[in-house]
């Protein structure tokens, strides 16, 4: 219909001009020649032609909107021809998804340090705890949580020394083999002072000694709970709470007691000569003179030679849970207090440790 209208309003226009023309003509029929009114004719036919085919184009635009992309889409297919087919559809290819892009913003991962004093376990003295951790970050959703869960590894340790007084049932026996030895015939009396450590016997039966206690602290599996509430502050408190394993290394060392003694006992009723032997041979060395294992007896000469640790070991599974805070210093460091509690197996195997904490976030 639009088509319609456009042409008789070309056709109209047409006449118009046409009209007005030969007015011209007529009244300037003396000026201008005939071959002269022609050639106006001819350009403006032409310019009306022209016009037509653009409203042509205009309308079929309009009505149809995509005959144009249909046409181009037919003018290509014609230009690659029939013969051409497409590609079978390929699977997409894995791609790895971005880890580890550092224009983005940090991921949310700590690495640190621990340097605290420690409770010790088994009713010891107070001692030091130095470990190293690394969080990884898991979740921080729902929006309720008001902060993250990451799980936490840690590997520390606890060393502390105490000094008190040890038996060593070994030296008894050794005490009743030399008293045997030099008299035997002093039954009961050798017995008394094999035992108690008295009177002609050698070796020293309760001594005091330095007990020096390694704990090995590993934390495979322990989860972080750190809220965010305080972010404005630089302040963030957390909460942990895992399992670990716990290995135990103790010695006995008479050497560093109060009195310190080196495995002999100088004021022993023996002749001089005898007295002498045995503080020549076993004086300072094994069997009682180094450090005690169990607080019973050293280690063999061959292996203190070959340098091997001597000492009571045992390796135990326990609890491990944590409070502290961070105070971020900056974008990429905190410092805060952090202190944890720890329970393995055993009479008295509970034990804390408190202290600062150093962090490198990334």
């Amino acid at each position: 219909m639009m088509k319609v209208i456009v042409k008789a309003g070309l056709q109209s226009s047409l006449a118009l001009v046409c009209l007005s023309s030969e007015v011209r003509a007529q009244t300037n029929l003396e000026s201008l020649s005939q071959r002269e009114l022609q050639e106006k004719v001819e350009r403006l036919e032409e310019k009306v032609a022209f016009l037509e085919r653009t409203m042509d184009r205009l309308v079929q635009a309009r009505d149809e909107p995509s005959a144009v992309a249909t046409i181009q889409e037919s003018r290509e297919a014609e230009n690659r021809g029939d013969a051409t087919t497409s590609p079978p559809a390929q699977r997409p290819r894995f791609e790895m998804p971005p880890e580890l892009v550092p224009e983005i913003g940090k991921i949310g991962a700590q690495v640190g340090l621990l340097i605290s004093d420690s409770s010790s376990p088994f009713r010891l003295n107070n001692g030091s705890f130095a470990a190293g951790f690394i969080d990884l970050p898991l979740f921080d959703k729902p929006d309720w949580l008001h902060g993250r869960i990451s799980y936490e590894i840690l590997i520390g340790m606890t060393q502390s020394k105490t000094t008190f007084s040890t038996t060593s049932n070994v030296a008894q026996v050794a005490n009743l083999a030399v008293l045997t030895a030099l008299n035997p015939n002093g039954g009961l009396q050798n017995v008394t002072a094999a035992v108690a450590g008295t009177g002609p016997a050698p070796f020293p039966v309760t001594s005091s000694t330095t007990t020096r206690l390694r704990l090995l602290e590993v934390v495979p599996f322990a989860l972080k709970y750190t809220t965010t509430v305080f972010d404005s502050w630089r302040l963030r408190p957390y909460a942990v709470l895992g399992f670990g394993a716990y290995v135990t290394i103790d010695n006995q060392n008479p050497a560093l007691g109060l009195p310190p003694n080196y495995g002999v006992r100088p004021d022993a009723s023996l002749p001089p000569n005898i007295l002498v032997a045995i503080q020549q041979l076993f004086g300072g060395t094994a069997p009682f003179g180094g450090p005690l294992v169990a607080g019973q007896i050293s280690q063999s000469p061959q292996i203190v030679s070959r340098g091997l640790p001597g000492g009571n070991g045992n390796m135990d599974l326990g609890i491990h849970g944590a409070i502290g805070a961070e105070y971020r210093v900056s974008r990429s460091i905190s410092l805060g207090f952090d202190a944890r509690v720890n329970r393995i197996a055993g009479t008295y195997g509970t034990f804390w440790t408190y202290g600062s904490r150093l962090g490198f976030q990334f």
